[in-house]
């Protein structure tokens, strides 16, 4: 996940080399959510600054599969970003989807957040229960 300052200055061109300022933007290659993909280091995620719009810790499972059930009772596979106690943020290819149209994020309830760089938020109808969340929930 990379911080907003940083892609401002990738798009300005502070202090970056052209291959460098390449490593900043993300990919708008479509492909397949099961294809295999490198996951993102944890000093990156930890790296990254808190979000004024999300109140509690992060963290990042060990398991990071997990299945969107949409109303209309359709699955789609998505990869967990992370997950907080109220939310879980998710990599998942929506685009003949809206945020609305999910229901489910493995068997948790959800409602629709925002969109972030590299996918949505969904934030939790009911809150996690403090003791199940580490890293080794399973949505």
């Amino acid at each position: 996940m990379i911080g907003l300052g940083k892609m401002w200055k990738s798009v300005r061109g502070d202090d970056r080399g052209a291959a460098q300022a390449e490593e900043a933007r993300p990919s708008t290659i479509p492909r397949a959510i099961p294809a295999p993909r490198a996951p993102l280091p944890p000093q990156v995620i930890e790296a990254a600054p808190p979000s004024e719009t999300r109140g509690a810790e992060r963290f990042v499972p060990t398991r990071t599969g997990t299945v969107l059930t949409t109303v209309s009772g359709k699955r789609i596979a998505a990869r967990i970003i992370n997950i907080s106690q109220t939310g879980v943020a998710l990599e998942a290819e929506l685009s003949e989807f809206g945020a609305g149209d999910i229901a489910l994020v493995g068997t948790r309830p959800v409602l629709p957040g925002r969109r972030i760089t590299l996918g949505i938020v969904f934030m939790f109808r009911k809150p996690l229960d403090p003791k199940h969340c580490g890293p080794d929930i399973v949505l």
